[in-house]
């Protein structure tokens, strides 16, 4: 019985120990696992820390780019100077810092960074009016494209004194420059360099006004070659035309034209036919015309069904797919001078007063060539011939 009660008690003491020992690992690993807890609690507060600095860098960020904004906005001028200021600050950085760290070394030398202060303040304000230009002159650049054809060319600058005000320079620029290196238009004849720039603009991009006004010669060209009678209103009127792009008569028949040159991937739908037919009804009451009018869609495109049973119940003419090819660009335009003397002027698509002039008086017509155009005497503008 002794024996039986040791042995209990050893089991007994046993179970207590192994319980504890488990306890005790228990406690570990739930200590370990804390202090990892506890270690990622730590890390995640500075990530905070260091987000909460970046928000504040942020939000001062945000708040200069708004100060710049309003200042913009509300002053130009003074938006530029602002702008210039802080541009010229950043960049002359480097002098603080050296005048901070020869005041603060072992042996200081203030002197030296009274200077090298100095020196900043002198750079700044260089740098300051150096920016105030630039960002100017970009401006103007955007506000007349064509003041970049002044570039590199003294003698010319030289002649802009002469003009009153911007707008008076823009209409006193040769286009054709845009098309020219400075080399072609210095050795070229006058001639040769005009046909070269007209080469280049048929064969070059187009803005969508440019194609649109392409497309609509080409096609009155055609009508005129066939004895009618052309009005270009969408060139001459743009946004005023009322949807008649040409106004074509010949032999008590007149076509109100509307020309639409778009991409492959697009169509003509009903509403254009709607819009055809409506600005013919209102030619037709307003001019009063005995003529018999009929409105007539031509497109390098497909129309949809839709618009074809519009065209076909309100008598719309259709012509579809019609490319556009090779057409005289270069209208030659007889005038009275102020003595009342002929003169014979062509002019190219680029020229100012290409879109207001017409073509409609015995002996004016449309040429391929500037060379077709001098062999019948005439010439471009004074301005523009090289001759003062």
């Amino acid at each position: 019985m002794l024996l039986l009660g040791i042995v209990g008690i050893l089991i007994a003491t046993d179970l207590v120990v192994t319980s504890f020992r488990r306890k005790r690992e228990t406690i570990s690993f739930l200590t370990s696992q804390n202090e990892a807890l506890l270690k990622k609690v730590h890390s995640i507060n500075e990530e905070n820390k260091h987000l909460h600095v970046r928000n504040n860098q942020l939000s001062k960020i945000s708040g200069e780019n708004e100060i710049i904004y309003k200042k913009l906005t509300e002053n130009f001028a003074e938006g530029l100077n602002y702008i210039s200021e802080l541009a010229s600050d950043y960049q002359t950085l480097r002098y603080e810092i050296a005048a901070k760290y020869v005041e603060t070394k072992k042996h200081p030398a203030p002197k030296e960074a009274e200077r090298i202060r100095n020196l900043r303040s002198e750079t700044q304000s260089y740098i300051r009016e150096m920016k105030i230009m630039k960002y100017k002159y970009e401006y103007l650049f955007k506000l007349f494209p064509d003041l970049e054809l002044y570039v590199d060319n003294l003698a010319t600058i030289k002649e802009m004194g002469e003009f009153n005000d911007l707008v008076e320079l823009e209409e006193n620029v040769d286009r054709t420059r845009h098309y020219l290196t400075t080399e072609e238009w210095d050795k070229l004849s006058v001639d040769d360099r005009n046909q070269l720039a007209l080469d280049r603009y048929i064969a070059g991009r187009k803005n969508l006004w440019e194609i649109g006004r392409d497309y609509e010669m080409f096609i009155g060209h055609e009508y005129e070659k066939n004895g009618w009678d052309i009005e270009y209103i969408g060139i001459e009127q743009k946004l005023k035309d009322l949807g008649r792009d040409i106004i074509a008569k010949k032999d008590g028949i007149t076509l109100i034209i509307q020309c639409k040159y778009w991409a492959e991937y697009k169509q003509i739908h009903e509403k254009h036919i709607a819009q055809l037919y409506g600005t013919t009804v209102e030619y037709i009451l307003s001019s009063k015309s005995s003529d018999f009018v009929v409105p007539v869609l031509i497109t390098n495109i497909k129309v949809s069904d839709e618009a074809r049973s519009f065209a076909k119940y309100l008598k719309v003419d259709i012509i579809e797919s019609k490319k556009l090819e090779p057409f005289p660009r270069i209208k030659c335009n007889i005038n009275k001078d102020e003595d009342g003397r002929e003169t014979r002027i062509y002019h190219l698509p680029m020229d100012q007063k290409y879109d207001y002039t017409k073509i409609s008086k015995p002996g004016e017509f449309f040429s391929f060539t500037v060379k077709e155009a001098a062999s019948k005497g005439f010439r471009r503008a004074f301005r523009w011939y090289g001759n003062g």
